[in-house]
């Protein structure tokens, strides 16, 4: 009767360790450089003109995935939600939207990864852009061969 209490135990605190341990999970990056000819808010950041290097973390088990850029004396990370469904062309490219001048970094497709990740308009931005005018949209080539 004391193994089997004993046993009861050891069984249930393995199970409990079972369920309450993290789990591995495979995790994934895109990684990428890319170079802006002219300064462009990425959120609420201004990225001055100049070379970056871009990482993604896609870890599938999670909603949020954080996007990081670095380069020209700039570090910043941004929180996406969902990943963008649709067709994602084999190119890895960020949008920029011009609003009255101010150009804000919208989306990056992940081609070589095969998502697409979009971004807000941040209040700094929007502070020294009007949403008023037209805007017009203009692709930066992203490289996937550049380190983070």
């Amino acid at each position: 009767m004391k193994y089997a209490k004993h046993g009861f135990l050891v069984l249930t605190l393995a199970l409990v360790a079972g369920f309450t341990a993290p789990h591995a999970a495979a995790q994934q990056a895109f990684t990428g450089s890319f170079t802006l000819d002219s300064e462009a808010y990425w959120g609420p950041t201004l990225l001055p003109a100049g070379q970056y290097s871009i990482i993604a973390n896609l870890d599938a088990a999670s909603a949020i995935h954080v996007v990081s850029v670095k380069g020209e004396g700039v570090r910043a990370s941004i929180l996406t939600g969902n990943v963008l469904t649709g067709p994602v062309s084999g190119q890895s490219k960020l949008q920029l939207q011009q609003i009255n001048g101010v150009s804000v970094i919208r989306e990056l497709d992940a081609g070589l990864v095969g998502q697409s990740f979009r971004f807000s308009v941040s209040k700094n931005a929007r502070g020294h852009a009007e949403q008023a005018s037209a805007a017009s949209m203009k692709t930066v080539p992203v490289s996937t061969s550049g380190a983070y």
